[in-house]
């Protein structure tokens, strides 16, 4: 019988605490259902990472960290995916924990870029420009036959360059092997990260034309009706009416 993972709910470490004798804390980036993120500095370099520590009964026999690191290496040639780097055992609390390390990313969430506008809300030009650069990168994502699994404003990292967005995708989870309904769920979780980022139902009603098109209500059968593909929402973004968008 096999023996049954420790469990951790929190890493709790603070700013100065070392990770295994490699990397010292900087800064907690945020956490999830399968562990949390900081920033970290390899003492060695002096290169900033990120560092994933899995809390270990969410990754019995190595199984997340493997699936993880395999996805981001089959990836890796993604601009919109974080680089991974290297795998690492650590101690923390006394028990064995696996240590995930990419690259440290510049950004904020953006559920907190959503939180510093106005009444919590997008400008739907804005909005529909920051959403284009995630559907370009989501498409390439699907074309290599993988899927990220839980996209919400807290899993993406925006950094506004001049009238550019540079955004990354993290956090990719592990629904089991990869297949099209996976790939559907992500465009339906894209449209309603757009209805997200305009104000959800109280701005919905004053939302133009071109907002309303994409996001079909947040319904799931009207949103694949319309975009059964990343490539599609792509080619409607491309192609609307400028004035659509006023």
């Amino acid at each position: 019988m096999a023996q049954q993972a420790v469990r951790i709910s929190a890493f709790d470490l603070n700013p100065g605490e070392r990770i295994g004798e490699k990397y010292h804390v900087e800064a907690f980036l945020g956490g999830g259902l399968q562990g949390e993120v900081y920033r970290v500095l390899e003492k060695q370099t002096r290169v900033r990472r990120a560092a994933k520590l899995l809390y270990p009964q969410q990754n019995e026999r190595g199984r997340t960290a493997r699936n993880y690191a395999q996805k981001l290496d089959k990836l890796r040639d993604c601009p919109i995916v974080i680089q991974y780097h290297n795998v690492e055992k650590v101690g923390i609390q006394g028990v064995e924990v696996t240590c995930l390390l990419s690259e440290y990313v510049h950004g904020i969430l953006l559920s907190d870029f959503i939180a510093r506008h106005r009444g919590a809300a997008l400008p739907p030009f804005k909005a529909l420009h920051l959403l284009y650069p995630l559907v370009c990168g989501l498409e390439q994502i699907h074309r290599r036959g993988e899927y990220h699994g839980d996209i919400h404003s807290s899993n993406i990292l925006v950094r506004p360059r001049g009238i550019f967005f540079d955004v990354k995708l993290i956090d990719f989870y592990n629904l089991g092997r990869s297949n099209a309904q996976h790939r559907r769920e992500d465009i339906v979780d894209l449209v309603r990260l757009l209805y997200e980022m305009v104000g959800d139902r109280k701005r919905y009603a004053r939302q133009p034309a071109a907002i309303k098109a994409i996001c079909r209500g947040g319904r799931r059968d009207y949103i694949l009706e319309s975009f059964p593909t990343a490539g599609h929402l792509r080619r409607f973004l491309e192609t609307m009416p400028e004035l659509s968008v006023v």
